[in-house]
């Protein structure tokens, strides 16, 4: 038998590795919401998460709902408020914006088509753990009289917020988001033909913004306001496992590691994909262990690295499941990220770890997983907050795998020299 080299050991370890995940895994969820009298049924379009900054623990889940408008939820599935001013079909909220007199608050956008704009929202976290308060309520929404089915928010790389709207006719339209007189200005500064929006992610470290686009897959564009208008497909329907595409959300494991996790409601999976390579990582569904009620025809996804009170160390998984039969209703299933990392082999990394875990989901300093220094050879571009100039396009491996990889390595050298 022909002695393999080294290079190419190495190539076959790393494809193998790459390759072994092939069919979902499976991965229990531990709560789910329980709609109040005021929730409508099937008809949830998307999910938010608001950390309560004093309290994580705390925290409240956003849901927008078609027919009925925004309702918030606290992590152990109790309906703690509804908003029915007019409907919802997408909703996000981003921390510190600021406000009058000097104070900073969560800010929550909805696309409202009754109200046929963006709507703001504060999150307020002294009202009973978490209330939403209309911003300014005199004035009209953002972008009036321009429907919106998709919105998500996120930090320019100059500190501005910026706002990011999948028109409801096809395309995206981008804003910068400006405190006005107690209320935001929106002020549009792009916009992309990126066909039909349904699903949106912004990954602050590498200025990438993802676009689930229907009927064509998973696109990348710059993120910034001068990043021009042109796209390229991360990966298209058929390819990677993704049969169709909804809603996506993006894991921070650390700076610039991570995973972005895209909803299959045709295959009811949920595919992740390596954050620095963009290469498929494997898939996996959500339901309880004896097999009944999964997730079904998921319509919003978050993913979350921190930790969020005893209930949810890990960081957090959440979908939305359109059939929900132990509701009788749709509704949302709550999973610890670590149910999700450790379903995986090699398992994926978990960031936030309590102090008493184990080594399953990497190891790290701070509790974090286990980074590899991607470089400035990284296909979304660079821009990954590092000054290492290697130009290294490495995929994250476990301890294992690179302990394997070197015993062989060190195995071959030895034949060689014995021979």
């Amino acid at each position: 038998m022909r002695n393999l080299s080294l290079p190419a050991l190495t190539a076959v370890l790393v494809s193998t590795a790459a390759g072994a995940q092939t069919a979902p895994v499976a991965v229990p969820y531990t709560v789910q919401t329980q709609p109040g009298a005021r929730s409508g049924g099937g008809t949830v379009n998307d999910v938010a998460l608001w950390v309560n900054p004093a309290n994580p623990a705390d925290s409240r889940l956003i849901t927008a709902d078609q027919n009925n408008g925004l309702f918030t939820y606290a992590l152990d599935g109790g309906e703690v408020q509804g908003n029915t001013e007019g409907t919802s079909v997408s909703v996000d909220v981003l921390g510190g914006f600021p406000l009058a007199g000097g104070t900073n608050a969560a800010l929550v956008l909805s696309a409202n088509p009754t109200l046929t704009g963006l709507v703001p929202y504060v999150m307020d976290a002294t009202a009973d753990g978490g209330g939403l308060t209309r911003l300014s309520p005199t004035t009209a929404p953002l972008d009036q009289g321009v429907s919106y089915g998709t919105v998500r928010m996120a930090r320019g790389a100059d500190g501005t917020i910026q706002a990011f709207g999948g028109l409801s006719a096809g395309g995206l339209r981008q804003f910068a988001l400006t405190p006005t007189d107690g209320g935001v200005t929106g002020t549009p500064v792009r916009d992309i033909p990126a066909g039909g929006v349904l699903g949106l992610v912004v990954d602050p470290a590498y200025r990438a913004l993802y676009v689930a686009q229907q009927g064509q897959g998973l696109y990348r564009y710059g993120a910034d306001a001068d990043a021009g208008t042109q796209g390229t497909q991360v990966v298209g329907l058929g390819d990677g496992g993704l049969t169709s595409v909804g809603r996506i959300a993006l894991y921070e494991a650390s700076g610039v590691d991570g995973y972005l996790v895209a909803s299959d409601p045709n295959a009811n999976t949920f595919v992740v994909f390596d954050r620095r390579t963009l290469g498929r990582v494997g898939a996996f569904q959500l339901g309880p262990d004896a097999g009944t009620d999964a997730v079904e025809q998921s319509r919003g996804l978050v993913a979350y690295s921190g930790a969020l009170g005893t209930a949810f160390p890990e960081g957090l998984f959440v979908a939305h499941d359109g059939v929900s039969s132990s509701t009788l209703t749709d509704n949302l299933k709550l999973t610890s990220w670590g149910n999700v990392a450790r379903a995986f082999s090699p398992p994926l990394i978990i960031a936030q770890q309590p102090a008493d875990a184990g080594v399953d989901g990497g190891t790290g300093t701070d509790g974090g997983g286990v980074i590899v220094n991607p470089g400035d050879g990284n296909p979304n571009g660079g821009g990954g907050g590092t000054d290492d100039d290697s130009g290294c396009g490495c995929t994250s491996t476990s301890v294992p795998a690179i302990a394997t990889l070197g015993l062989l390595a060190m195995s071959l050298l030895g034949r060689r020299r014995r021979s």
